[in-house]
């Protein structure tokens, strides 16, 4: 299995192709949105529990300011949940959606990788892994589409 790095870096991918498939195809619109309302929450959850969870103390500032971006993003989630998909609000309020995902996407590949690679072995980096795919599948059964 893969680090948990890499995994989150595949999540960031697959979330980042979902905002491409959003934003250029209508048809798929639907199904995309639900697929996102599930991947989303799930990803952020799972990297609370796993990998923040392992670097809260050693590097507490630059953890709390994730933390303060996932809620950002759940914020900025629940809005956009709320438009209707044929609203003209709809396409403005999914590409700030983006936008703020990406920001924190940029801030963690960069700041947060790094220190990660800093103050974790590589063992703990495999061992996080298995706990991030199980934390992802549990927080997938609570997310209401």
């Amino acid at each position: 299995m893969p680090q948990i790095l890499e995994l989150i870096r595949e999540d960031h991918d697959l979330i980042r192709g979902l905002f491409d498939e959003l934003e250029s195809n209508p048809e798929t619109r639907d199904v995309r949105c639900i697929t996102l309302r599930r991947e989303l929450p799930g990803h952020m959850y799972a990297e609370e529990a796993t990998l923040y969870t392992h670097l809260r103390d050693r590097v507490p500032g630059e953890i709390r300011q994730s933390l303060d971006e996932h809620t950002g993003v759940k914020e900025t989630l629940t809005r956009f949940e709320k438009i209707p998909l044929r609203d003209d609000a709809w396409m403005p309020a999914l590409v700030d959606l983006r936008e703020r995902v990406e920001a924190h996407f940029a801030s963690e590949e960069g700041e947060v990788f790094a220190l990660a690679e800093e103050h974790l072995d590589r063992g703990d980096l495999f061992a996080l892994s298995e706990r991030f795919e199980r934390e992802k599948v549990a927080a997938a059964r609570y997310v209401t589409v």
